[in-house]
């Protein structure tokens, strides 16, 4: 009995450790700076994607504006490595939707970013990041 109970504990440890692994190594951050033209504002950036999937993230900007730390989360799709990158956040009280869209050429991303008020989006600004 203390054997198959010690098998057991030690298969729950492995499997948590693959687990725990497999997602650490599912995570990226990049840093950078985005722009925001609206309001001619500017700062650090920094960008951690989840992957979800092939080609598919949960992604978290971390930014301060106006002197107040910030969370956008959301979902995003492409490539962190080379090719195009898409996805849409929402602010913390989720009633502000954000799209950004942009590529990866030689390690660094270059894209924009814009609101999404109903029908209509509104361009606010540029975003870099790399690793």
């Amino acid at each position: 009995m203390k054997n198959t109970v010690l098998l057991i504990l030690v298969g729950l440890c492995l499997l948590l450790g693959a687990f725990g692994g497999a997602v650490a190594e599912g995570a990226r951050t990049l840093t950078g700076e985005f722009v925001w033209t609206d309001r001619d504002r500017s700062g650090d950036l920094e960008a951690i994607f989840t992957a979800t999937g092939e080609g598919t993230w949960d992604v978290a900007f971390h930014f301060t504006f106006r002197d107040t730390p910030h969370v956008y989360s959301g979902t995003a799709e492409g490539s962190l490595s080379g090719g195009d990158l898409k996805g849409t956040v929402l602010n913390e009280d989720k009633k502000r939707t954000f799209t950004f869209s942009g590529s990866f050429k030689d390690g660094a991303f270059h894209g924009t970013h814009a609101e999404v008020e109903g029908e209509r989006t509104h361009a606010t600004g540029t975003l870099t990041l790399k690793e």
